[in-house]
């Protein structure tokens, strides 16, 4: 039994290739199958006519380090397909990092001095471990 089949979508795999139009099952967080999957037994089947299927895509040029903690739905990546962002981009990160007053330019870019409250980069993991974004982080250190 899958989870969700979805039905005639245009399967875009990041292969460097021209779609195909497939129906795509999937169980838990797995795709489990590609193919004529029509009649398959699932959950909830979702008609995909017209619509591209793809992989997430990587953004790896954002300025999110804070963000990812601060606002961790992130539906403004996950509404453009984005499910993994790369920060710590432009030499500046929120770790390791011991502000007096408020944060110089470009550092600002990343937030208020509230939003560095990480002295090491492990304390700063830790905070996104929590905070669970939506996205996968990828992080440079500046």
């Amino acid at each position: 039994m899958h989870d969700v089949v979805i039905l005639n979508a245009l399967v875009l795999d990041g292969r460097d290739r021209p779609g195909r139009v497939l129906d795509v099952a999937i169980a838990g967080e797995r795709i489990q199958a590609l193919g004529q999957l029509a009649g398959q037994p699932a959950r909830e089947v979702r008609d995909g006519r017209g619509l591209a299927l793809a992989p997430g895509f990587i953004d790896v040029h954002t300025h999110d380090d804070t963000m990812v903690i601060r606002r961790p739905e992130q539906l403004p990546k996950l509404s453009q397909g984005v499910t993994t962002v790369v920060v710590g981009n432009c030499g500046i990160s929120a770790a390791p990092v011991r502000l007096r007053g408020e944060p110089p330019d470009p550092l600002n870019l990343l937030g208020p001095a509230a939003a560095f409250s990480y002295p090491t980069f492990a304390a700063y993991r830790a905070a996104v471990e929590q905070a669970r974004p939506g996205v996968n982080v990828a992080a440079l250190v500046g």
